[in-house]
């Protein structure tokens, strides 16, 4: 189903410790964000594999690609976009894992991204996950993975996905017997701060 991705090894490279799989926001691609991981992410940890993969789908609105079509924003719209790319998403990330024989697995996502990174502690094996200004949608028919560290960042004036979200994330996840984390970023809106990025840095090192 994916098909198209880049690759961002760290600068300090001899062996795959961890893989960090990259999911952009609806309407950009996964060059957008390999951008900022050959910038800011590849110097910050060692004997790391970024991969940013595109969306499978041409985005409805005109620019870059979409996991899954979004016009009400309804959980019931989230959760069937969810259950139709989720399975895709998590193959792909277990066929990267094998590729770098590596079973310390970080998937990171922004916005839409961010929803389906959280959806992949559904499946199980994930390392943690890293959200970023998303949304958690619960899914009452499954358990999530325990073992799956979560860190959610997000800024407290978000318009797009309100600031409600995560919180409400942090609770049901935490209610739910997972290590969830979240960090508030203060007048950014609907984006990633050099803050967020490092927490998610941080993150990573302690997964």
């Amino acid at each position: 189903m994916i098909q198209n991705y880049e690759i961002v090894r760290s600068r300090k490279y001899t062996h795959p410790e961890t893989v960090v799989i990259v999911l952009h926001g609806y309407g950009a691609t996964g060059r957008d964000f390999a951008s900022v991981g050959e910038f800011c992410l590849s110097g910050a940890v060692d004997d790391t594999v970024f991969v940013f993969p595109d969306a499978p789908h041409e985005c409805d609105a005109g620019r870059g690609r979409q996991w899954f079509a979004l016009h009400t924003m309804t959980h019931e719209e989230l959760r069937i976009g969810l259950q139709n790319i989720g399975p895709g998403v998590y193959k792909f990330i277990q066929h990267i894992s094998k590729e770098y024989a590596c079973d310390k697995v970080v998937v990171a996502g922004f916005s839409q991204g961010a929803m389906l990174a959280l959806e992949m502690g559904y499946f199980g094996g994930i390392s943690g996950v890293i959200a970023y200004s998303g949304i958690f949608v619960e899914d009452t028919n499954r358990t999530y993975d325990t073992n799956t560290n979560v860190l959610i960042v997000h800024s407290d004036d978000d318009v797009v996905v309100p600031y409600q979200n995560a919180t409400d994330s942090v609770r049901f996840l935490t209610e739910a017997g997972v290590s969830a984390m979240l960090v508030t970023c203060h007048n950014i809106g609907h984006t990633i701060s050099s803050e967020g990025w490092n927490a998610g840095l941080e993150f990573m090192k302690t997964c």
